[in-house]
């Protein structure tokens, strides 16, 4: 694999082939009138839904549900896919927007199923939970852990509905106003337009002067649409704790996240209360790197600033390189997995206009190679991303053996999987790094990154 690899490789495109072809073909439209199909099929057994079931019947009607829902992940997948890689694609706009509301619909065919299980009495639950084994074990269990905050059928029909055009589209209308942004910076007495991404690589200068005008011109453009993202995100907060504090009747907001997560709240608290207790670490920390940076207090646009002049930069052929390196010495098997993103042609690292900014991981469904979204400009944090991201691709095939139900893990899990891999490619950098300023720009910034992802986010 590393020896292979080809030195002049540039950031591509990927490509949605490998999901019906891609969501403009006919394959895709035939997916999207088999949901329909299958949907109407499960309706046809909600007769059978008595007490008694047989246990071979009810694992047969559980594997149609499977079925069903591994379908609809592909298909949301494909649209939501080709809506991130252009957020002005009008037609991209458009797609998702229906696949959304087929999800909704059919979702709203098939709910009694979900709905009757959770009504069950236990003991008939337990027979019926034991009778599908362990695959389906936990997700059963999960659901019936759910029956305090599910509403009557009618109810949960109007609340799939209204999240269709509701919270959902209010989050893609805010990547489709914000992946529009251009900003204007002077450097070197140059005047340059930049997307988000461009931007961010000079509010992490080693110049002072233009990290913060790198964050004064963010700030101002999206200061121009205040107004309009406020009441994205009001509407959006507003509707979250309308539906799951005032209807459903969680206690608190955070009580609704540490539910999906299967995380108690005490355990959520104590998390955040060691966070708190452990502040002046990080507080110590700043004050060192204040003093190196020869400052007597950091501002804002000084927390991850480079701590050497000459920040060193990788071309992405090395990145590749340098990543598939540090998951081969972990294990063979690692490298592999997340080779496979970049031959399948998964990984759309290109910096372009409209195009999603930050990066992700989506892996459809059990089964599939995961597709990864980067915007590479050859920073030591695109490397470190680029790890971050390829870990939960690798963790993501890892489950493929599970049902399309379980294999998405929980947040909390599923950060351990990314946050695992950039750590192997620390140490692979200090391993392999000769340069005592490298090495000390690299312990940097893994602190850095402990404080965004530990104390920022707590």
């Amino acid at each position: 694999m590393v020896d292979s690899m080809d030195a002049t490789l540039t950031p591509e495109r990927w490509t949605l082939e490998d999901l019906f072809g891609g969501p403009q073909s006919p394959e895709f439209k035939r997916a999207l009138e088999a949901l329909d199909e299958k949907a109407a099929a499960l309706q046809a057994v909600r007769d059978e839904l008595k007490p008694g079931l047989a246990p071979e019947r009810f694992l047969e009607i559980v594997r149609r549900v499977e079925e069903l829902a591994d379908l609809m992940h592909r298909a949301y997948a494909a649209a939501g896919l080709w809506f991130y890689e252009d957020t002005q694609n009008p037609e991209a706009q458009a797609l998702l927007a229906r696949v959304r509301q087929k999800s909704a619909e059919v979702e709203n065919q098939t709910l009694f199923f979900e709905l009757w299980f959770k009504d069950l009495p236990d003991a008939e639950a337990d027979r019926l939970i034991a009778a599908a084994g362990e695959r389906y074990r936990y997700w059963l269990e999960q659901m019936r852990a759910w029956k305090p905050y599910t509403l009557s059928e009618g109810e949960e029909k109007i609340v799939n509905l209204k999240n269709a055009t509701g919270r959902t589209a209010l989050d893609t209308l805010y990547d489709t106003i914000t992946s529009r942004y251009k900003f204007t910076l002077e450097v070197d007495g140059e005047s340059l337009t930049l997307t988000r991404g461009e931007l961010m690589v000079y509010a992490r200068d080693p110049r002072p002067e233009v990290r913060a005008a790198a964050y004064r011109e963010l700030y101002r453009v999206y200061a121009e649409d205040a107004p309009v993202l406020a009441q994205i995100y009001q509407n959006i907060v507003s509707d979250w704790k309308n539906e799951y504090l005032e209807v459903r009747g969680f206690k608190s907001a955070i009580a609704v996240r540490n539910k999906i997560n299967d995380l108690p709240d005490a355990v959520v608290e104590t998390l955040l209360e060691v966070s708190r207790k452990n502040a002046p670490l990080f507080q110590r920390y700043f004050r060192l790197k204040a003093r190196v940076l020869g400052m007597e207090r950091l501002r804002r646009y000084d927390v991850y600033a480079p701590v050497t002049k000459a920040e060193k930069r990788y071309d992405y052929a090395e990145a590749r390189r340098m990543v598939d390196e540090a998951f081969a010495a972990f294990d063979p098997r690692f490298a592999e997995l997340a080779a496979r993103v970049f031959e399948r042609r998964h990984v759309d690292a290109e910096v372009r206009e409209g195009k999603a900014g930050g990066a992700f991981c989506w892996t459809p469904a059990p089964g599939t190679v995961p597709w990864v979204l980067l915007n590479y400009q050859g920073r030591p944090d695109d490397v470190s991303t680029m790890a971050h991201e390829l870990g939960h691709a690798v963790h993501g095939m890892l489950a493929g053996e599970h049902p399309v139900f379980t294999f998405h893990a929980p947040m909390p899990l599923a950060e351990t999987a990314s946050t695992f891999a950039e750590m192997l490619l620390v140490d692979h950098l200090l391993a392999r790094e000769s340069d005592a300023e490298v090495r000390r720009q690299v312990l940097f910034d893994q602190m850095d990154g402990n404080y965004a992802t530990i104390l920022r986010q707590a």
